[in-house]
């Protein structure tokens, strides 16, 4: 049940709305701009409470602090170090902005608009800092999805519930809750079955099951530089020298195809021991041979620390390796999208990202060939893309396109 504030709304004009919606969007667009820098470095949004320049932490003024309109004044540049501000900022702004004063127009002022704005709000810090950083910061997606599911139950979604019915009923013989508290919370966990459950399955399943047979020093190669993104984690399967079998985990990917600028930003886990990186090469400087059913090792050097989890050592045969898929942060960012959304929306949210996905990934082969497996494809831009997406326009969009699969079944 959708609560419209009718009294307010038949009193003061829309372009009021309009403008402090915009106005209020932007003003939270330079919260995120603080969780998008802070968060991926292990910092809070409110600690330091004033926003400081990066270049030289000086803090910043209010009158320096206005959304857009300071970075416009200021002609990009801090006031105080005169360094250059990253056009990131009134962006983020502007869009939120935008976001904010379009869900408005679209839903009118209800309490389904506050809650959508809310949500926007959190899924353009993820597509920022998974953009910039490659990181879905938990601090976002599991509050998130406590929060998500609060509103579901202040504010029932059953859109895309009866889909799900009709394949929930062919399969059990039962029909679903449809209406009120209890239909919003299934289709907030059918969402989140879909949406979690779909990319643990293409992610975390694929690392343990796709197992790629590793015979020669060739084999060897080729998967830890070739198969592998840059600084993903590769598994490893080894049999070690008394016979044992265990699992060791290496950093995968040609390092060497990156530049010293991609080379300095580049970030690794820290080692057992505690080192703040890792060695760049997925055990270069090791001598390899072809082994009993596997690559053996016949010496590696005493530096290197090659490992997130375990060694190898001289006399280890690697067997096999597996690659690292999806990432946990996409999971648990779509546990969060699944729980506002609900079943329906949600597998919108993933037709649209895959398709988005491929789209940008396509050009990038063609052009660079084999070397542009060499870089991860932040897929949350994607996905958090695609979930704006779906909030204003997927319940058309999915009935449309199950309208289109339903032609060609019958």
């Amino acid at each position: 049940m959708f609560i419209s504030m009718v009294e307010l709304h038949d009193t003061i004009p829309l372009w009021f709305w309009a403008i402090w919606a915009f106005v209020l969007g932007s003003c939270v667009g330079s919260f995120l701009n603080v969780a998008i820098y802070r968060l991926p470095q292990g910092g809070s949004v409110n600690k330091p409470a004033r926003s400081y320049c990066p270049s030289c932490k000086t803090t910043i003024a209010w009158y320096d602090n206005l959304p857009i309109v300071s970075f416009l004044i200021l002609g990009g540049r801090c006031r105080a170090c005169r360094a250059r501000i990253s056009w990131q900022y009134p962006l983020v702004e502007l869009a939120t902005g935008l976001l904010f004063l379009g869900t408005l127009l679209f839903f009118g002022p209800t309490l389904q608009c506050a809650f959508n704005c809310a949500f926007e709000a959190a899924i353009v810090a993820l597509i920022v800092t998974d953009f910039n950083e490659q990181i879905l910061p938990d601090a976002i997606t599991l509050p998130g999805t406590g929060l998500a599911l609060a509103a579901r139950m202040a504010d029932h979604n059953v859109v895309g519930l009866d889909w799900m019915n009709i394949f929930f009923e062919s399969l059990t013989g039962r029909t679903l809750p449809m209406t009120g508290l209890t239909g919003s919370l299934v289709n907030a966990a059918l969402g989140m079955a879909i949406g979690a459950g779909t990319l643990w399955v293409l992610g975390v399943g694929y690392f343990r099951l796709r197992a790629f047979p590793l015979r020669t020093p060739d084999d060897l190669t080729d998967f830890l530089k070739r198969r592998c993104v840059v600084g993903t984690l590769a598994r490893l399967k080894v049999r070690r020298a008394n016979g044992k079998r265990g699992a060791v985990y290496v950093l995968g990917g040609d390092f060497s195809a990156l530049s010293p600028e991609e080379l300095a930003e580049a970030e690794f886990a820290p080692s057992n021991a505690g080192s703040p990186e890792l060695s760049m090469t997925a055990l270069d400087g090791a001598q390899v041979e072809t082994g009993e059913r596997g690559v053996r090792i016949t010496s590696i050097p005493d530096d290197l620390e090659q490992t997130v989890d375990g060694r190898l050592e001289a006399g280890d045969t690697i067997i096999s390796g597996n690659l690292e898929g999806m990432g946990l942060g996409d999971v648990k960012m779509m546990l969060f999208v699944g729980a506002f959304l609900g079943g329906g929306l949600t597998f919108f949210v993933l037709l649209i990202a895959s398709l988005l996905g491929a789209l940008t990934a396509a050009p990038r082969i063609l052009l660079r060939g084999q070397s542009a497996l060499q870089h991860a494809l932040p897929f949350g831009v994607m996905l958090g893309l695609a979930t704006l997406l779906a909030l204003f326009f997927g319940e058309k969009g999915l009935t449309t396109y199950l309208d289109f699969i339903a032609s060609f079944v019958a």
